[in-house]
This record gives C-alpha cells, sequence and structure tokens, in this order.
C-alpha cells in the first residue's frame, strides 16, 4: 500500500460545532513526489464497492480513527469527501489544529489495481482505497516502524502485529474492521519490501540446479542437513 498527499488547498472546511470536514483526499492530473499521475475516474469502482467501509483516520494510523465518510465522490479536479467526527478530544483536537492552519493536508492509503509506465511517469488509472487521513506537514508515516538512525525497529513492528492478533482473536470482526486489518496488513508488506530491497545482500551464492532421478524421493530436509554438515 502506497500513501499520496494532497497539499494544496485539501481541507475545504472543518465545522467544529457539527464536526464536520471537507476536503480533497486526492488531486488528479499532477505528478507526485514518487512520479505518479492520478487520473480522473481512478477512485469510481472503489466507492462504489467500498464506500462505506472507508474511514476518516489521522496520521495513517488505524488506531487513532476520526470518523466515518458522510461523503465520497469524484469531481473534475480530484477525489472529496465529507466527514463526520465525534467529539472525542482527538476529533476536537484535529478540528482545532485545522482551523489554526496546522493540519493543511490530507492523504489517501491506496493499492494501485491499473497502471502503466508513459515517459517519465506512472499513470495510475485505477486504485483500491483503504482510508483517507488528516495528516501534518512534516508526516511521515515511515517513522511510525522506523528508530532515529532509519533501522527497523523490530518492537515497534512486534508491536503493531500483536495489535492485529488481538483483534483477530476476539472473532467478531465486521467488514469496516476487516477492511482497516487489511490495510495495516498492507502497509506493513510495503515495509518489509522496501526494506528488503534496501538491504538486499549483494554476495548472494548462486547454485546449480539440483538434479533428481525419477525414480529416486527427494527429502528438501535431508538435503539441507547435508549441505550444512
Amino acid at each position: 500500500m502506497i500513501y499520496k498527499t494532497t497539499q494544496l488547498g485539501s481541507v475545504l472546511d472543518a465545522d467544529e460545532k457539527a464536526g464536520i470536514v471537507k476536503g480533497y483526499a486526492s488531486i488528479f492530473g499532477n505528478m507526485d513526489s514518487d512520479g505518479d499521475i492520478i487520473t480522473s475516474g481512478a477512485y469510481s469502482k472503489t466507492i462504489r464497492e467500498n464506500k462505506s467501509r472507508i474511514k476518516y483516520l489521522y496520521q495513517h494510523d488505524m488506531n487513532k480513527p476520526l470518523g466515518k465518510m458522510n461523503d465520497l465522490y469524484e469531481d473534475q479536479k480530484g477525489l472529496v469527501f465529507e466527514a463526520e467526527i465525534p467529539k472525542t478530544q482527538l476529533g476536537k483536537d484535529v478540528i482545532e489544529l485545522m482551523k489554526a492552519g496546522v493540519i493543511t493536508e490530507n492523504s489517501v492509503g491506496i493499492l494501485p489495481i491499473q497502471k502503466q509506465m508513459k515517459e517519465g511517469y506512472r499513470e495510475i488509472s485505477e486504485v483500491k482505497l483503504y482510508e483517507v487521513s488528516a495528516v501534518t506537514l512534516a508526516a511521515n508515516d515511515q517513522a511510525m516502524i522506523l528508530d532515529v538512525k532509519g533501522n527497523v525497529d523490530l518492537n515497534k513492528v512486534t508491536d503493531r502485529y500483536d495489535r492485529i492478533a488481538q483483534l483477530i482473536r476476539k472473532g467478531e470482526i465486521s467488514d469496516e474492521l476487516g477492511y482497516a486489518l487489511e490495510a495495516e496488513i498492507q502497509k506493513l508488506k510495503s515495509y518489509f519490501i522496501d526494506y528488503a530491497t534496501i538491504t538486499q545482500p549483494t554476495d548472494i551464492e548462486v547454485t546449480e540446479p539440483i538434479e533428481v532421478k525419477a525414480d529416486e524421493a527427494f527429502d528438501p530436509l535431508n538435503y539441507l542437513l547435508k549441505k550444512i554438515s
């Protein structure tokens, strides 16, 4: 799963009394820092199939839900949302930060479905939308699992897996919760893919294929034991 932040004019209105936030979650046609361009219509299928499951979060953290979507649709400019935020302490704080101009951006957690490389950029024409988040300018979701030196913090990763396991053990998983869990698992998966790409060793041993006779049963465990003995 990847995250795309909308910077310019993404928060259109924040009504503290009504607990309503309206804004753009994604903008069409502009190239982002990853060299991607999302095209008009990219969200139409996922809205049609999953609109009721998509939630408004804080900083892409499923443990910090802000509210539910009252409306979610595409216009000519991008993906518009209207979220209803209950008057929790977090909800009231976030709306105050929006009114003060501290939080000015929204971001989407998406999985690209239809994509193709064009000259100098990647065009994304269909996505699966998991959530919309209110984010600060300096928000970096990678920091949630990295330590101060930029290394993977195994304690943070373990904690996130433990929380998923606890929710699954409860058994009664609604469609909405299942969708949120899928988003969290996709998020963790993307971290490990990125980390493996960075840390992949260069001195990989190349071995010849194993030849097995047709009448000979091959036991992979015995083979490995012989290799390390």
